[in-house]
């Protein structure tokens, strides 16, 4: 760009010399001849302003294409300077104007004397004079103007080589050589600046909109563009100069193209400036979201002869925007809608069927034993389950019920205008689905669910309401064997709040002393001999009064409670062992239950451990007993738990053994060395061949496998002779002994140990 625009001013300058020189030598002869005149001084004076004044206007449009050659591809950037700055336009006007007047009348002047004395030849120290001030400025046209009056003097003026002049005619024409050097100089130079001044303005505002990632555009009425810059270039896939002059239609698909026309129209019409957003499909096919702010342009009477525009990109910042909004209600996981969006459905249809008096149900889904899945073949294998049952329980809802995600492996679906025939069908077909085998990466899984079901408004006519409601009956249903579906009764609102009540209590129970811990002996089968004791934990509330362990264990293990209780009847009952043997009490094992969820934390060796330690207590005094069912619940982790615990020597035992199915490959693979015969066998032993059967086989198998056992819920004497008679190891249940206070249980040891000796 620098190389055209100084191929510009050189061919400007030497165009300017040659016309001008045919001018001064040919003009005069070419003149009178044509119009066979005599006195040419009025010819010559009228021939010198013409040629200042056109001089003066084509040095003013050459000075203009030269200063706006780099934003030459923008051209309505210079007028756009010259609008910011108007008083310099219009002063730059002004000194070419009274550089050509005053020129124009220096010239005229100049050539009238040097005519009427046979002098025009002296044109040719004038002519170095303006050249130098035009293209040069004040310091040149100085220079020149000194150069061209001495050399006026010293080679034309007589007398030669001297300071001394013939005429005043002569000191005239000299003078006014000095002067006309120095007014075209200094008007020269005030014009220059001026315009530098201008251009610095106009290239400070191409800086600007050239500078910005925003597309900066201006159109005429036609929509074709007059003003570009290259971030509007760029996201019309073109170059500002192939920009200039075309409109939409010719660079964007004819379906963007009209859109945009149509609101530049209506902006136009408008007469307001506006802020949109407007989508643009570039030639590659990407679509563009911008925030587009537009508004006419008007001259100064007042008319529109455009518009101007300011263009944003704001694709990526919508797509978080609307990603922002999807993850305020949809599950990231499943894409179903999450417990947000749900409150707002159920608030809403609420409200509807309130006014059509209708019924609507929510049903709460829980996954049985999801935990397993992911504690045994990972997260991973866990999330593509729950996103392959989102879309299988999508596929078998109606248009205008909904299925969502509550968290974890739970789902709520909201169903409107149904009846209880209807709903039981439907909650019957979820479970179907959800049986229905799985495909996960090398697995094949078969999960099931337990759903409870709430109506509005019979059970509630609230939202929270309805998910409690629900949510209560879900429990009963797993309570009553998982893999089915329960409604919400008045029962079951008794006894959720029951459990409410319960955990609330739990919370404060071991700051308050309220909980204690009773012993029930555990003797021998063959002598009655003493062996063991079983740590049983016992609650009396204030309130509440005594509360079973069938129903406050239940409780501690829903809410999380039963870990810190679990370590404190641990730690208690180890303290006791201790004490008693510190008093001399013949040795046996104290036996400590341990829960599920007690048995799946992490820290349970290394806390079984430390309590020893601390309580200096030999291991081979403590017993752990874990049902059957938590042992199977995943027998991989259970096998490797049993065997840190077996490194620390403490013993293992299973309790309730025979409810539940045991895969005989992992029973041989735990290291326990007792099972205890659930006590529902042992209490119709004497009157029922199947039990009879079955205790009969835990035996013989815990024989086989050089286990011991023991048989608990022992009431009676048939009882304890047919367990004797087929050889079972220990007995517990009240025919010895019920559960005794640490106090009671030390004198019955005393006097089983008395009766021994």
């Amino acid at each position: 760009m620098a190389s055209s625009r100084n191929r510009f001013i050189t061919l400007v300058t030497v165009s300017y010399t040659i016309l001008a020189l045919a001018w001064i030598f040919l003009s005069d002869q070419m003149l009178l001849s044509v119009l066979n005149v005599r006195d040419a001084a009025w010819l010559s004076t009228a021939k010198g302003v013409f040629f200042v004044v056109s001089t003066a206007v084509g040095y003013f449009l050459a000075l203009r294409a030269v200063g706006g050659d780099e934003g030459r591809a923008q051209p309505l950037l210079s007028m756009m300077a010259i609008g910011l700055a108007p008083e310099r336009g219009n002063s730059a006007l002004a000194y070419v104007l009274a550089a050509a007047l005053s020129g124009a009348t220096l010239f005229a002047r100049l050539n009238m004397v040097m005519i009427d004395h046979h002098h025009p030849w002296l044109i040719l120290f004038v002519l170095p004079i303006i050249l130098s001030a035009m293209l040069g400025g004040l310091g040149p046209g100085l220079l020149a103007t000194a150069v061209a009056t001495v050399g006026d003097k010293l080679l034309a003026i007589e007398p030669l080589y001297t300071m001394r002049f013939n005429s005043g005619t002569d000191l005239l024409v000299w003078s006014l050589l000095v002067l006309n050097g120095v007014v075209v100089s200094v008007l020269s130079e005030v014009l220059r600046r001026a315009l530098h001044r201008r251009d610095v303005d106009r290239n400070l505002l191409t800086s600007v909109v050239s500078g910005t990632s925003d597309a900066i555009y201006v159109k005429d009425l036609q929509g074709r563009y007059l003003l570009a810059n290259g971030a509007a270039a760029a996201y019309l896939g073109r170059t500002q100069d192939e920009v200039l002059g075309c409109d939409d239609l010719a660079m964007l698909p004819v379906d963007t193209a009209l859109a945009l026309l149509k609101l530049d129209r209506e902006i136009i019409a408008s007469g307001r400036t506006q802020t949109k957003e407007e989508y643009m499909v570039n030639q590659d096919g990407e679509r563009i979201l911008f925030q587009s702010t537009k508004g006419p342009i008007h001259d100064p009477s007042g008319n529109v002869v455009g518009l101007f525009g300011v263009s944003r990109d704001i694709t990526k910042s919508k797509a978080a925007e609307e990603r922002i909004q999807y993850l305020a209600h949809y599950d990231v996981l499943t894409g179903l809608p999450n417990r947000v969006q749900l409150d707002e459905r159920i608030q809403h249809a609420i409200a509807q069927a309130a006014e059509s008096g209708q019924q609507l149900a929510l049903l709460f889904l829980d996954l049985d034993h999801f935990k397993d899945i992911n504690d045994s073949l990972g997260h991973s294998v866990g999330d593509a389950l729950l996103v392959a049952l989102a879309r299988r329980l999508r596929t078998i809802m109606r248009a205008d019920d909904m299925v969502a995600r509550q968290g974890g492996d739970e789902f709520v679906f909201l169903l409107q205008g149904v009846d209880v025939a209807g709903l039981a069908q439907t909650a019957q077909r979820i479970l179907d689905v959800v049986e229905e085998t799985f495909s996960i990466e090398q697995h094949e899984l078969a999960v099931s669910g337990s759903i409870g079901i709430a109506l509005y408004p019979d059970d509630s006519g609230i939202p929270e309401g309805l998910v409690k409601c629900a949510d209560a009956a879900m429990y009963r249903a797993k309570e009553n064997g998982r893999n089915r579906y329960c409604f919400f009764t008045a029962e079951i609102e008794a006894l959720t709040v029951r459990r409410m009540q319960l955990v609330s209590a739990l919370r404060h129970a071991l700051e308050q002393h309220q909980l204690t811990i009773h012993y029930q002996p555990q003797v021998s089968a063959r002598d009655g001999r003493l062996i063991g004791a079983e740590a049983l934990l016992r609650w009396h509330h204030p309130v509440l009064g005594q509360v079973s362990p069938d129903e406050f264990i239940p409780a501690a293990e829903d809410s999380g409670l039963i870990v810190p209780i679990g370590e404190w009847v641990l730690r208690r009952a180890v303290r006791q062992m201790k004490a008693w043997l510190d008093e001399g009490m013949a040795p046996f094992v104290m036996a400590v239950n341990l829960s599920t969820v007690q048995f799946r934390h992490p820290n349970l060796p290394a806390m079984v451990a430390t309590i020893l330690a601390e309580e200096q207590l030999p291991p081979q005094y403590l017993e752990l007993e874990l049902t059957e069912s938590g042992a199977m619940h995943d027998p991989p982790a259970a096998v490797a738990v049993m065997d840190q615990l077996h490194e620390h020597g403490v013993r293992m035992a299973i309790d309730d053994f025979g409810i539940a199915y045991s895969s005989l490959s992992y029973l041989k693979k735990f290291k326990v060395y007792k099972l205890k015969i659930d006590q529902s066998f042992v209490r119709d032993i004497s009157a029922d061949s199947e039990d009879r059967a079955i205790v009969t086989a835990i035996i013989a198998m815990a024989r086989g496998l050089g286990l011991r056992t023991i048989a608990e819920g022992v009431e009676t004497q048939a009882q304890l002779e047919f367990l004797r008679e087929h050889g079972c190891d220990e007995i517990q249940g009240y025919y010895y002994s019920k559960p005794l206070t640490a106090e009671q249980f030390g004198h019955f040891a005393r006097e089983v140990e008395a009766c021994a000796a």
